[in-house]
């Protein structure tokens, strides 16, 4: 009671404050003696661990424990210093800065979709150009790159890089290896590549901080139909947002900036544009298609079993023969769509055209001497469907090279097996598959050897002859010039 009364009569006096604490009683470390060495220790080692300052105390004393230390060297240990990062200004039409970003976007029709955005930017009037891909291949970036020339209407004098592989291929020596089939595309528009040094990301910041613009912006509070949608959505974006929003750094819009000062310091767009098709080779299929990007295309029966060559622009897919003559030309369809495209003047004909020997009979002869004898067999046990089997035999140039088809077929003949289920068998266990490029390059490799002229390496005696001879001729000039040299001081003569 008397204990209440005295507190009452304190407050009484000193006044009552109920938001007033109690002051934490301070109470002495084992580590408050150690402290001038910790600050030691730190100032010879900046990076020096908490388990290295644990065992450098423990020599000293030191009897607490590793958690406290580790807690006082989080506060006294010093910060390390942050490199002031430096903004640099490019004049205008001198630069442009290019990068990709991924992200997940969640469509109406197509699902979720992994997707790259291709960004590309003026260094100096930090106008933007955005596009939407599934892919980040060669082709995908030299055609992304002339949009972006088509959308500025010109080309800067160099671009910046970071580790791009399609675009740096190593470092050697502190300098960059560019990819020879970029530096090709690239210098078509007389631009040069520059690139970012290894761990340097803010080298190009003009292009790294528009993403977030690209997420906050275009991307946020939007749904999507599909990738198309996306596509022509950022192309509006680009047009109302991107163009005419106040730069955060320049305080201009970047359009305003572009016509008034960049614009016209751009180098021209090429008349002829660089050529961006993939070419590559297929054999057409049975049933009368080509096969490219997990997608088929029609072409005419009598070229089912060749080796045609396929050129992929971004908007249409062409066919030719081996001789290089046009035979199919088709709307390219979407990447991995899995679909079709048919042309009905492909279908026009019998049934003799789209499954008998005749039309595919001068291929198979193209196979070798071998291939008529195996041909003949063919028509006298399989008269109905001699077509059938010579059309597979001929598909396996997919897997195989002609050369090892045609031997197969040697060996068929051999034992009597008149079919194409043997010739995939004597294959398997005799040849080696490969692919059909590789084939078509080797192919083409050993017609150019035939055509080059034979040379016939000379004997090593003949060279061994020719030095000794070329020795000699030395000596006896040497010798006639000593010898002339030794006339005139017996017999000199006035000038």
């Amino acid at each position: 009671m008397g204990k209440v009364l005295r507190r009452d009569a304190k407050q009484r006096q000193e006044g009552h404050d109920v938001l007033r604490k109690k002051r934490p009683v301070i109470r002495a470390s084992k580590l408050d003696p150690f402290m001038g060495r910790i600050e030691e220790v730190l100032e010879e080692y900046e990076d020096a661990t908490g388990q290295r300052v644990f065992e450098i105390l423990r020599e000293k004393g030191y009897s607490g424990g590793i958690s406290i230390l580790r807690d006082r060297l989080r506060k006294v240990r010093p910060k390390p210093k942050r490199k002031p990062i430096i903004r640099f200004e490019t004049e205008p039409g001198q630069q442009g800065q290019m990068d990709w970003s991924p992200y997940t976007i969640k469509t109406r029709r197509a699902g979720i979709l992994k997707v790259l955005c291709f960004s590309y930017v003026l260094g100096f009037s930090r106008r933007h150009y955005i596009d939407f891909t599934l892919r980040r291949d060669f082709f995908t970036l030299i055609r992304r790159h002339q949009a972006a020339f088509e959308h500025f209407k010109g080309v800067p004098e160099q671009c910046l890089y970071d580790g791009e592989k399609t675009v740096i291929i190593r470092w050697e020596a502190r300098k960059p290896i560019f990819n020879p089939a970029f530096l090709q595309f690239i210098t078509h528009y007389h631009c040069r590549p520059v690139a970012c040094g290894p761990g340097r990301p803010e080298t190009k910041g003009k292009v790294e901080a528009p993403f977030l613009f690209v997420e906050n912006n275009l991307l946020n509070a939007r749904t999507f139909t599909d990738l198309e949608d996306l596509r022509n959505t950022a192309r509006w974006w680009l047009a109302n947002r991107s163009d005419t929003h106040e730069h955060d750094t320049t305080g201009k819009p970047p359009l305003e900036l572009f016509l008034a000062e960049e614009a016209h310091m751009l180098q021209a767009i090429p008349t002829h544009h660089y050529d961006s098709s993939e070419v590559g080779f297929r054999v057409g299929r049975l049933d009368g298609f080509v096969e490219w990007d997990s997608n088929i295309y029609s072409m005419p029966y009598e070229y089912v079993g060749e080796i045609l060559t396929v050129r992929a622009t971004e908007t249409e897919i062409v066919v030719y023969t081996p001789e290089v003559k046009e035979i199919a030309r088709h709307e390219r369809l979407p990447r991995a769509a899995h679909d079709k495209s048919e042309l009905t003047e492909h279908r026009v004909g019998s049934k003799a055209v789209r499954y008998g020997l005749e039309p595919v009979r001068e291929t198979f002869l193209c196979l070798g001497d071998g291939a008529e004898v195996f041909l003949r067999g063919l028509e006298q046990n399989y008269p109905r469907y001699c077509g059938y089997h010579a059309r597979r035999i001929l598909l396996l140039k997919e897997t195989y090279s002609s050369d090892d088809i045609h031997r197969a077929l040697l060996h068929a003949i051999r034992y009597q097996a008149w079919d194409v289920t043997a010739v995939e068998r004597i294959l398997t266990a005799r040849a080696r598959p490969r692919t059909l490029e590789s084939t078509v390059r080797q192919r083409a490799s050993e017609h150019l050897r035939a055509m080059l002229p034979h040379v016939t390496q000379r004997s090593l005696s003949e060279y061994n002859d020719l030095l000794h001879s070329s020795a000699d001729d030395n000596n006896e000039s040497t010798q006639e010039i000593a010898n002339d040299d030794l006339k005139e001081e017996q017999d000199p003569q006035d000038p």
